[in-house]
C-alpha cells in the first residue's frame, strides 16, 4: 500500500505524463531526485507534506488534464489558466473535496462540464471561460454553496440557465457571455443577495428581465446586451440599485421610458442601452458625476421638440466622460452650447441622424482629446467652426474596441476573483 504522499508524487507525475509540449521547461523539476513539494508549481502543507496547491498558469503547456489529478485529495488550489489544455475536464476533478479554486479558464478544454464538479462541496472559484465546452450546464453546480464566482464566458454551452443556480447562496458573479444559451433568465436568481456582477449578454435569452432581480440592491453590473430581451425598465430602478455601476441592455428589444430614478443610482459609470426600441424624454442624469459611456443610440429617444436634449447640458458634471453616443433618435432642437462644457476626456461623439438644426457649437474645439466626431443626418446651417483644429480623427465607424463592454466586465472579475496564494496555506 502506498503511503499518501507516494500517492500525490505519482499523481502529479502522471500529470506530467500528459503534457505533450513543455516548451519554457517548467518541469523539468519534476524527477524523483528532488522531493516533490520542490517542484515547480507544486506547494504543500507544512505539516504532512501533501500537496495542497498546484499552480501552473500562462506556461505555454499543451496536453490534457490527467484523470489522476483526483488522486491530490489534499488539493485546494488547481490553476492551470492560459495554456494550450485540451479534450475533456475529467470527472475525477469530483474526488477533490478540499478544493477551493478551479482555474481551468483560457484553454481549449472540450466537451461537457462534468457534473460531478458539485462534489467540490468547498468550492469558491471556478473559472472555465475562453475554452470550447459544450451542451447543458449541469444543474448540480446549484449545490455549491460556497461558490463566490462562476465564469464561464466565452464557450458553446446551450440550453438553459439553470434555474438551480438560485441556491448559490454565496454567489457574487455570474458570466455566463457569449455562449448558446436559451430560454428566459431564471427568477430564481434573485436570490442571490450577494450579486454583484450579472454577465449573461451575447447569447439568445429572451423574455423579460424578472423584476425581482432589480431588487437585487447589491448589483454593480448588469451587462445583457446582444440577446432578444424584452420589456421595460421599473421605475424605481434607480432605487432599487443604488450600487450600479454598469448597466448594459444594447441589442435587445426592451421599450418604454428611461426612469426618472437613474440619477439615483450615484455610482453609475456606463450607461449602454443602444439599438432597443427604448422612448419618451431622456431624463436629467445631473448627480451622475462619475459617468463614462452614455450610449443611447439606435432608439426612439425624444420627440422631436426643442428640449429633447436637455439631457446634455445635466452632463457637464460628468468629469469622467469619454463616450456619448446619441444618434438615429427623435431628438429635435438645438445642439446645446454646453456639449463644449464636456469632460476633457470625452473621446467619441456621435449625435448624427437626429432631428436637429442651428448652428454647430462652436465650444466644440474646447473637447481636445475627440477622437471621433459624427454630425451627419441632422439640419444643420451656419458656418463650420474650427473643428479641424481639435484634431479630430476622420474615421468611416466608431472603433468597435472601446464598446466590448463584456471584455470589460470579464476581465473586472478576473481581477477580484482573488490570489491563490489566500488559500494555499489556510
Amino acid at each position: 500500500m502506498l503511503k499518501s504522499n507516494e500517492t500525490d508524487q505519482l499523481a502529479l507525475l502522471e500529470f506530467k505524463a500528459k503534457i505533450t509540449h513543455d516548451p519554457l521547461e517548467v518541469l523539468r523539476s519534476w524527477k524523483y531526485s528532488r522531493h516533490f513539494c520542490q517542484w515547480k508549481g507544486v506547494t504543500c502543507s507544512r505539516r504532512h507534506q501533501r500537496v495542497t496547491a498546484l499552480l501552473l498558469p500562462s506556461l505555454l503547456l499543451q496536453g490534457s488534464l490527467s484523470p489522476h489529478i483526483g488522486n491530490l485529495s489534499f488539493l485546494r488550489v488547481l490553476d492551470l489558466s492560459n495554456n494550450s489544455f485540451r479534450n475533456e475536464i475529467p470527472q475525477q476533478i469530483g474526488y477533490l473535496f478540499r478544493l477551493r479554486i478551479l482555474w481551468l479558464d483560457n484553454n481549449t478544454y472540450g466537451g461537457q462540464i462534468p457534473d460531478n464538479i458539485s462534489h467540490c462541496v468547498n468550492l469558491e472559484s471556478l473559472f472555465l471561460a475562453f475554452n470550447e465546452l459544450v451542451g447543458k450546464v449541469p444543474g448540480k453546480l446549484g449545490s455549491l454553496s460556497k461558490l463566490r464566482i462562476l465564469a464561464m464566458h466565452r464557450n458553446n454551452l446551450s440550453g438553459e440557465i439553470p434555474s438551480s443556480f438560485g441556491n448559490l447562496s454565496s454567489l457574487e458573479a455570474l458570466s455566463a457571455s457569449a455562449n448558446q444559451f436559451v430560454g428566459q433568465i431564471p427568477e430564481t436568481l434573485s436570490q442571490l443577495k450577494r450579486m454583484l456582477y450579472l454577465l449573461l449578454g451575447v447569447n439568445k435569452l429572451s423574455g423579460e428581465i424578472p423584476f425581482s432581480i432589480y431588487n437585487l440592491s447589491s448589483l454593480n453590473y448588469i451587462c445583457v446586451p446582444v440577446n432578444q430581451l424584452q420589456g421595460s425598465l421599473p421605475s424605481d430602478l434607480g432605487f432599487t440599485l443604488p450600487n450600479l455601476e454598469v448597466l448594459n441592455l444594447c441589442r435587445n428589444q426592451f421599450t418604454g421610458p428611461i426612469p426618472a430614478s437613474i440619477s439615483n443610482a450615484s455610482n453609475l459609470m456606463r450607461l449602454v442601452i443602444a439599438k432597443n426600441g427604448f422612448s419618451g424624454k431622456v431624463p436629467s442624469l445631473k448627480i451622475l458625476h462619475k459617468l463614462e459611456w452614455v450610449g443611447i443610440s439606435r432608439n426612439h429617444l425624444g420627440n422631436g421638440k426643442k428640449d429633447d436634449l436637455e439631457f446634455v447640458n445635466s452632463l457637464v458634471n460628468a468629469s469622467r466622460l469619454e463616450l456619448l453616443q446619441i444618434s438615429d433618435n427623435n431628438f429635435g432642437g438645438m445642439l446645446p452650447e454646453a456639449v463644449g462644457n464636456l469632460s476633457t476626456r470625452l473621446r467619441i461623439l456621435i449625435v448624427g441622424n437626429n432631428q436637429l438644426f442651428g448652428n454647430i457649437p462652436s465650444g466644440l474645439r474646447n473637447l481636445v482629446n475627440l477622437e471621433f466626431l459624427h454630425l451627419g443626418g441632422n439640419q444643420f446651417t451656419g458656418r463650420i467652426p474650427g473643428i479641424l483644429e481639435i484634431g479630430v480623427t476622420c474615421s468611416s465607424e466608431l472603433p468597435r474596441e472601446r464598446m466590448s463592454m463584456e471584455e470589460v466586465a470579464a476581465q473586472l472579475i478576473k481581477n477580484v476573483r482573488g490570489q491563490p496564494a489566500t488559500y494555499v496555506t489556510a
